[in-house]
């Protein structure tokens, strides 16, 4: 475990050569979610200490990851859960998710002026293939990406809603194809599509709208260190998307609540 901690948070010389080597991505990414279990933990630390007190932003990331690491866990993301934790939300958090099958992550706000209309965002995690082996130019992606005003809060806590994601948590809908002696095949060692979250799922919400001052925070990028390995393997080493929407969401929250850092 620790092996693969230096894998994805820290980028060694040595990485492998296919999923199965990494313990947090083997059996499907089974033990990614240990990731965020790190954060939490850490943050758990914090919380006994004297000094989280004084900042109020602790106290919103400290939540964050509290609601987070139970819905990342394959064990704990139920329909239940998710349907408790963004009725619960209060003013002023935070809450993500990150879908590995669908390469995608999402981001709910609940404003502390305007609770009954959160504001929800999504975006792609990792880069196809090709885009990622086609230079060695660093990659970078722009955020915080558009934010969409929701009408209704309710919407999110629906049961259908909450079906819905959980679905998303456990399902690949779309890889991408490409053509093989004359015949249509999906390109399963590439990342899944993730059109089906940054798109359709936002399109759902009935009276939901552009928010017109999503473009008012700091913008920032974000490198995709990511490394494409594979030796006789049906499944290529990437370094993990959930590492990387951690990076992004804590950013996210720090310069929405203090600005440039």
């Amino acid at each position: 475990m620790n092996k693969s901690v230096l894998n994805h948070l820290f980028l060694p010389h040595y990485l492998p050569s296919s999923v199965d080597h990494d313990y947090f991505l083997q059996n499907n990414h089974q033990y990614e979610y240990i990731i965020l279990e790190y954060m939490k933990n850490y943050f758990n630390q914090l919380e006994s200490t004297k000094e989280t007190s004084k900042f109020s932003i602790f106290s919103v990331l400290i939540s964050c990851v509290k609601h987070w690491s139970i819905l990342q866990n394959p064990q704990t993301c139920t329909e239940g859960n998710l349907q408790s934790i963004i009725t619960q939300l209060t003013p002023g958090s935070f809450l993500p998710l990150y879908f590995h099958v669908q390469n995608a992550a999402i981001l709910i706000e609940i404003e502390k002026n305007n609770i009954h209309q959160p504001l929800v965002s999504s975006w792609q995690v990792l880069l196809p293939t090709a885009e990622i082996t086609s230079s060695f130019v660093p990659h970078l992606s722009c955020f915080p990406v558009t934010a969409y005003r929701l009408n209704d809060r309710s919407q999110l806590g629906s049961l259908a809603h909450c079906e819905l994601l959980v679905d998303f948590m456990r399902n690949t809908i779309e890889y991408a194809t490409s053509y093989k002696a004359s015949r249509q095949v999906s390109e399963t060692r590439n990342v899944p599509e993730s059109h089906y979250v940054c798109q359709w799922w936002i399109q759902q919400f009935e009276g939901i709208t552009i928010e017109s001052n999503s473009n008012r925070f700091i913008q920032f990028k974000k490198k995709h260190r990511d490394q494409i390995r594979w030796s006789n393997t049906l499944l290529p080493f990437r370094r993990s998307g959930l590492w990387m929407t951690i990076k992004v969401v804590f950013h996210i929250i720090l310069t929405k609540r203090l600005g440039r850092i």
